[in-house]
């Protein structure tokens, strides 16, 4: 390769390029370069002149890039390649990611449970972002339909848990899977140690977790298999954004409330 034209690639990358001064122990033969002559170097051309002008060093700019776009015409692909998308991280260097990677990192939520009594516990997904009064008002819509359900909120303390579990945390399965599977385990700890048989849950991304059959009919309240039956619901954040989404909330919570009614 032509040693001009390769430093010209390096120039127009900010890569300043290492020369050993010393023969070192056990290191392959250089390649021959094809140097130019002491006189063709300029010196507004190498990296860090602060001394020679502006113009200068934009000519050697310009002559840089004159020389990269003839090395780019002077080289010939010998196979087809193939084009594959890239995103940002990618074009600077870093490896693209997967479908997976990045199917993982956009499945993020953070769960509040809540023990109502022995026949009932509630899964609330809180938005990310909220706010303070957004809380409050959540929690009194959710406590207006616990007390249409007949049930009282009490002194209910929440515990939270969130996905993934940790940052850089690398699924084995699908996103959906994976989680599905830490949550089950969660509520599967709580369900042993409060014993309710009933889970009301107000979804939101948890839905495409819990529910992956959720068009077919009485899919959002099923027999979780685990010693207690699932209502799956929308969540609160939506029915305050969307009130007309709490006529489909009060269908969906049929099933549970004639439980709860035939319990107590």
């Amino acid at each position: 390769m032509n040693e001009a034209k390769r430093q010209a690639y390096l120039r127009v990358m900010d890569i300043q390029p290492y020369f050993p001064r010393q023969v070192l122990t056990g290191a392959k033969p250089s390649p021959h370069y094809e140097l130019p002559e002491p006189s063709a170097v300029r010196a507004d051309s190498l990296p860090g002149s602060d001394a020679v002008p502006e113009a200068a060093r934009s000519q050697a700019k310009v002559e840089t890039l004159a020389a990269v776009e003839a090395l780019r015409a002077d080289s010939k692909p010998t196979r087809k390649a193939s084009v594959t998308p890239i995103n940002k991280a990618s074009e600077v260097g870093s490896e693209p990611q997967g479908e997976a990677e990045q199917e993982q990192s956009s499945l993020s939520f953070t769960l509040r449970y809540y023990r109502i009594n022995e026949n009932l516990a509630v899964l609330d997904e809180i938005p990310p972002q909220g706010g303070e009064a957004r809380e409050k008002e959540s929690l009194l819509l959710m406590q207006a339909i616990l007390r249409a359900l007949g049930q009282e909120f009490g002194a209910a303390r929440a515990e939270e848990f969130s996905w993934p579990i940790q940052a850089g945390y690398s699924a084995k399965g699908s996103p959906q899977v994976e989680a599905a599977k830490a949550v089950a385990g969660f509520l599967q700890m709580r369900q042993e140690t409060d014993g309710f048989t009933n889970l009301l849950v107000f979804a939101g991304q948890l839905e495409d977790v819990l529910l992956p059959e959720k068009n077919e009919p009485g899919a959002r309240d099923f027999d979780s298999g685990r010693g207690y039956r699932s209502t799956i619901t929308h969540s609160l954040a939506s029915m305050l954004a969307v009130s007309t989404l709490k006529r489909d909330v009060w269908q969906h919570l049929q099933p549970l409330r004639e439980r709860l009614a035939s319990a107590s």
